[in-house]
């Protein structure tokens, strides 16, 4: 079975560590892909501060603290369709796609996926909640968070 392998905050400002775990079948309509590059964007840093500094002495905690580690940073992921689920379309294996990382739960109830908001809602956005492009693979719930770069260059 296939490995993947993650660095992942297993505590605040410490070393990232490695994860290795198998990499499960997408179902339905999710979407592997194999993580080809990801950004360090700002944001990142202070996760793995775990909070963000607000200013004159003010800081907002990440998420739920501690309890939500171990995380996978990294939200500016491009990567290549390597599986789909039986329920997945509009992308085919081979594929080069930017992943839209602010995924929304769209669980009954919720206030942010209800208006249209989802990349407000608190509980899916890779490498913030989910795990993240520092990775080799990524999985989203459905095509619809992928865009496509063609004529794009992609070397750094």
């Amino acid at each position: 079975m296939a490995q993947w392998n993650s660095w992942r905050v297993a505590k605040f400002a410490a070393p990232l560590e490695l994860q290795c775990e198998a990499v499960p079948q997408p179902k339905g309509t999710e979407v592997l892909l194999k993580v080809t590059g990801c950004g360090v964007c700002h944001s990142d840093v202070h996760i793995w501060d775990g909070y963000f500094d607000l200013g004159g002495g003010r800081k907002a905690q990440v998420g739920q603290g501690e309890k939500a580690l171990p995380i996978t940073p990294g939200h500016e992921i491009v990567g290549e369709v390597i599986a789909l689920g039986p329920d997945a379309s509009g992308v085919k294996l081979g594929d080069k796609r930017v992943i839209y990382p602010w995924i929304g739960c769209h669980e009954p109830g919720c206030g942010e996926c209800a208006r249209g908001d989802e990349h407000l809602c608190g509980k899916r956005a890779l490498g913030v909640f989910k795990h993240g492009g520092y990775s080799d693979h990524a999985i989203v719930p459905h095509p619809r968070y992928l865009l496509a770069y063609d004529g794009l260059p992609t070397p750094l």
